[in-house]
């Protein structure tokens, strides 16, 4: 029976991630090392570890209680490797990291160029995008996230509170009229973000199916048509505070306030990270302790 450790941490990644393509991205390999490589140890094991079908991959009995004894050994084996490499203090290498551009804009940037002065050795993609990138499957290993964690592959820490404000050009309000209650936005021209987001939550339960004409697809330029009295939109709080405050935009519907969003930093759910990652996580969220409720 062979005890080869690099197979082992494979068959735990497979394990983990649910697939062969998504433990091919977290670990680096091509999926088609991946999957030799365990038929490889399935072999010198003499066991199945696996159920495999064209649609699905589950573990065998015996790969279920493999697993149990083989998941402590792989992680210890893991922490030992990342003390070793911690034993350098200054973070290096390449963190690719996702958020809406919204998010990149008006909360990432600061936060991230200060990072990168501070780490010359450190390089950051970022991927602005308002599709959820699946971090596993897209080799990612930082998510800047609104609203409720669902994948259970991922651990996610609280940033803050987002408040969305709904808000007009003050032409557009002296053409159509203020809104008295959230039902009013049935006849008044709104902007959506797609057309499964047409139905805004207020306080109270309160749902309502704005009537709307322009779908904008990312936020930036639903504050952008707003500006221009295309419509009264949904946004967040840190995207229109200097709008509101300069005047360009004006607030409605106070008295029905949205229900808040969280903001959280995510990450796969994996024992190890590169000490890059684990620093510029620390420093995503001391930066929000430090610059307030609107900025991380």
């Amino acid at each position: 029976m062979s005890l080869n450790l690099d197979n082992m941490a494979i068959f735990v990644a497979i394990a983990d991630a649910g697939g062969f393509t998504a433990a091919a991205r977290a670990l680096g390999l091509p999926k088609s090392t991946v999957s030799r490589r365990l038929s490889e140890y399935e072999r010198s094991l003499g066991i199945a570890l696996f159920n495999r079908s064209t649609r699905s991959l589950s573990l065998t009995d015996e790969g279920v209680h493999y697993y149990s004894n083989a998941k402590p050994v792989v992680d210890a084996a893991i922490d030992v490797g990342r003390a070793m490499a911690d034993r350098s203090t200054e973070p290096a290498g390449l963190i690719r990291l996702t958020a809406t551009a919204a998010i990149g804009q008006y909360l990432l940037a600061p936060a991230l160029n200060a990072f990168l002065d501070q780490h010359p050795d450190v390089q950051i993609e970022l991927r602005l995008t308002d599709t959820r990138i699946n971090l596993i499957e897209g080799g990612l290993d930082l998510a800047i996230r609104m609203g409720e964690l669902e994948d259970s592959q991922l651990v996610a820490r609280r940033l803050t509170t987002v408040t969305l404000l709904v808000v007009a050009a003050p032409d557009l309000i002296a053409k159509l009229g203020t809104p008295n209650h959230p039902s009013d936005l049935t006849n008044m021209d709104c902007l959506v973000l797609a057309q499964s987001l047409s139905t805004w939550r207020f306080a109270d339960g309160v749902q309502v199916p704005v009537h709307w004409r322009l779908a904008t697809g990312n936020m930036l330029l639903a504050r952008d048509a707003a500006l221009s009295g295309r419509g009264f939109a949904l946004l967040p709080d840190f995207m229109v505070a200097d709008d509101l405050l300069d005047g360009r935009l004006v607030r409605v519907l106070a008295e029905y306030p949205a229900p808040p969003v969280t903001a959280s930093i995510v990450a796969p759910r994996q024992r190890y990270r590169s000490l890059a990652v684990r620093r510029l996580m620390e420093h995503i969220i001391d930066w929000h302790d430090i610059m307030g409720q609107t900025t991380f």
